[in-house]
């Protein structure tokens, strides 16, 4: 039986100030899966998944979200199918945790009432921040309360720009472990710069360089194509553990 993708980009082009930031990107999410976005700083990995999340301009290609192109969804069927997570999220008012988390499920119609998941709340580490303001916040606590918040409408789909970024190692580890933990019913495509966090929890990883996508496989795979040296203009030396695969930069 054919499984069809959740998430399609097919051709997509994008320009900045004039200039070619992604170049020509074929991508496919499937259900069930953990997809991450790998490369250097520049290669267009923001750029890629601002377009797969409909908030980039196109100067090529097309989107297409549950094999029905992006501009044919309704915003509000979109936004409760979709969940998007910027890299630089920022609420522009000065929420208590628990309204921004309220608000987050609001955008998934069946939720609205409905108290947020414990189990998000716990994996997240924010239960003793609800009460709080956005802006008593240390950054990686404001962190947490914004994946929270992209989680909470409990969309089929989501997409985040480096959500590890501001997070400590075991707040990373608990984070990506509750994201595998959802893939029964969430897709997810994630940016990350930590190789390693990417070999051990995705199923499949993709590899930008300069704007082009040189390939993407299961970690195993990205191992045997050389991609990150490519990518990044470095050698790398293999790791392997019960955790899975993990790459050190020799320089």
């Amino acid at each position: 039986m054919k499984v069809n993708p959740v998430l399609q980009a097919h051709g997509l082009s994008v320009h900045h100030a004039g200039k070619a930031v992604l170049h020509d990107f074929d991508l496919d999410l499937m259900p069930g899966e953990l997809l991450v976005l790998v490369g250097p700083n520049g290669s267009g990995k923001s750029s890629a998944l601002r377009a797969l999340a409909g908030v980039q301009a196109l100067s090529a290609g097309h989107v297409q979200l549950q094999q029905r192109a992006f501009q044919h969804w309704p915003a509000p069927q979109r936004a409760q199918t979709l969940a998007y997570l910027p890299q630089d999220f920022r609420s522009q008012w000065d929420l208590q945790v628990q309204e921004l988390l309220d608000l987050g499920a609001r955008r998934n119609a069946a939720r609205v009432g409905q108290p947020v998941s414990a189990q998000l709340i716990e994996s997240l580490d924010i239960g003793h921040l609800l009460q709080r303001r956005l802006s008593q916040l240390s950054g990686g606590e404001r962190a947490r309360a914004g994946i929270g918040w992209a989680l909470a409408a409990d969309s089929p789909i989501l997409l985040a720009d480096e959500p590890t970024a501001a997070l400590d190692i075991t707040h990373q580890l608990n984070l990506l472990s509750y994201l595998r933990s959802r893939l029964a019913h969430c897709a997810q495509l994630l940016v990350l710069h930590d190789l390693g966090l990417a070999m051990r929890f995705a199923d499949r990883i993709a590899v930008l360089a300069d704007g082009r996508l040189l390939g993407h496989g299961s970690p195993q795979v990205v191992r045997e194509t050389g991609w990150l040296e490519q990518a990044f203009g470095l050698e790398f030396a293999w790791h392997g553990s019960a955790h899975g695969l993990y790459p050190i930069p020799l320089g």
